[in-house]
């Protein structure tokens, strides 16, 4: 019996960093330029994440919200790449820059209009900030993908597991504030701090792409002009580092 030699693309995906806001964008009303059956997949998909971040949001402890957490963090990554994942297969390339920018300007006017009303100035400010990091990962990211490949596999493998534990870590949290204001729910203050440290992961999401694209960057090609790295983002870094508890959920990843 013959063997047929498959033509497989060597160069698969990392440190893919998603669509910012893409739960929001997909319950805003413009997500039309995806047929009604697609778009009605899309809505499901938003559902299920939706309960999960509800759920945690009616905790009052700290104790309570990370017992909620452990609970639905398998069931959130899998809803919410599967979320990402549609929308960035069903959605123009074009009209998805659309959506992204039409759902970032709403986000951070719901933030403005929400701080100390149903969460704290830290919070929002934090929200912020991510945006400012999301960003700042995107555009590593786009560098890396148009790099070589890495001077160590090795390495640039558990760069990526790392990656996908922290970047999904922040966007949880960072989730869990988009839903407080869809639902105009209010978040306890029991767990408000626990939010902002959780969507500090970013910030080592961010350091870690920045890794990642130093192994496929020689220093002779390497630009000179960089993204600013100052004190207040090292000081962000070293805090994430050391508060956030990310050897229990690298079980569940």
């Amino acid at each position: 019996m013959g063997t047929t030699t498959l033509e497989v693309p060597q160069g698969l995906p990392r440190f893919e960093i998603g669509a910012l806001g893409a739960l929001d964008a997909a319950t805003s009303g413009e997500t039309n330029v995806v047929s009604r059956s697609n778009e009605a997949l899309i809505r499901q998909l938003v559902e299920v994440v939706d309960r999960q971040l509800l759920s945690a949001l009616c905790c009052r402890t700290v104790d309570e919200f990370k017992v909620v957490r452990d609970n639905v963090w398998n069931d959130y990554i899998r809803a919410s790449r599967a979320l990402t994942d549609m929308i960035q297969i069903l959605v123009p390339g074009t009209a998805m820059d659309l959506l992204c920018a039409a759902s970032e300007e709403r986000i951070n006017e719901d933030l403005e209009r929400s701080k100390n009303v149903l969460f704290g100035e830290r919070i929002a400010e934090q929200a912020d900030f991510s945006m400012w990091i999301f960003h700042r990962m995107r555009s590593v990211g786009y560098q890396i993908s148009k790099a070589g490949p890495p001077r160590d596999s090795d390495l640039d493998l558990k760069l990526n597991c790392d990656f996908r534990l922290f970047s999904m870590w922040g966007r949880f949290h960072y989730d869990c504030v988009l839903a407080s204001m869809k639902f105009e729910t209010k978040i306890p203050e029991g767990i408000q701090e626990s939010l902002v440290e959780g969507m500090r992961a970013w910030v080592n999401a961010s350091a870690i792409v920045e890794q990642a694209l130093e192994l496929r960057v020689s220093p002779v090609d390497e630009p000179e002009v960089k993204l600013p790295w100052d004190e207040e983002d090292q000081e962000l870094l070293d805090s994430s580092m050391r508060d956030l508890d990310a050897e229990s959920a690298s079980d569940r990843i």
